[in-house]
């Protein structure tokens, strides 16, 4: 059988009702339904405040510290939601596969929407935040859903790559958590970038998250263009991400419905 393109009418139907399931399935039965989603990152800056506290870290580049936290919580938590979902999405959504002609494709990026419509959410939080400090919007916020989609991308290309090892070696899919809490920290989210000790900037320097957050940063508090240097070499990791990970993914998934 034909598989359907990903642009597709039925991959596109086949695309929101796989989200409308996700979306149910984690808010059924719950009191206060999506209302939840804003209780991870509240935890979140709340366990940040306490190793601030803890480390003796006080610097915030002169962001107010809650809007700063929660300014990297938003970009992580979307980068780490649809990466940690590429690959059970595959494999949730196998038997479907054995009974349709579908692009795999159509369940990663399905996967992705709810992370996105969470992160949407947040970033209207966070713009109203920020406005309470004083941090009106400008012209340039409207590049913030341009690194929102760089953030996307990564994700989702990275999620291709390692679900595409992850089929045939899972140790990979169970390393990945431990991979991403060490990320965690060395990514400027709950400190400044300002702080890391010159020895550890090539760790900022490969960090295509900590580029995006700071970034991020600069356009919605400090009212400055982003670096198009650094824009452009982060798009550029993307796209390389990208150009290794789908051909990667397609060869590895063409025969995923025989593998589960």
């Amino acid at each position: 059988m034909n598989k359907h393109s990903l642009f597709s009418g039925p991959s596109i139907t086949l695309g929101k009702m796989l989200f409308w399931r996700e979306f149910r399935t984690m808010y059924r039965r719950t009191a206060f339904g999506p209302l939840w989603a804003v209780a991870a990152p509240v935890a979140f800056i709340f366990v940040f405040i306490f190793f601030r506290l803890l480390f003796g870290i006080e610097a915030t580049d002169g962001i107010p510290t809650i809007p700063f936290l929660f300014s990297g919580l938003a970009n992580w938590m979307l980068f780490t939601t649809v990466l940690l979902g590429t690959f059970p999405a595959l494999t949730r959504n196998v038997i479907l596969l054995k009974k349709m002609p579908i692009n795999p494709l159509v369940f990663v990026f399905s996967g992705a929407l709810l992370p996105l419509v969470t992160y949407l959410v947040y970033f209207v939080v966070l713009e109203g935040m920020a406005a309470f400090y004083g941090y009106l919007p400008g012209v340039r916020h409207m590049l913030l859903p341009l690194l929102a989609l760089i953030i996307l991308l990564f994700s989702v290309g990275l999620g291709l790559l390692v679900a595409a090892i992850g089929l045939y070696k899972q140790d990979i899919i169970l390393l990945l958590p431990v991979i991403l809490q060490l990320g965690m920290f060395a990514t400027p989210i709950f400190f400044p970038k300002s702080i890391v000790p010159e020895p550890l900037h090539w760790v900022i320097a490969i960090n295509p998250m900590a580029h995006c957050i700071q970034m991020f940063r600069d356009i919605m508090f400090f009212a400055q263009w982003p670096d198009w240097l650094l824009l452009g070499k982060t798009t550029l990791v993307v796209a390389i991400l990208w150009a290794l990970a789908l051909p990667l993914f397609k060869r590895t998934t063409r025969y995923l419905a025989d593998m589960f």
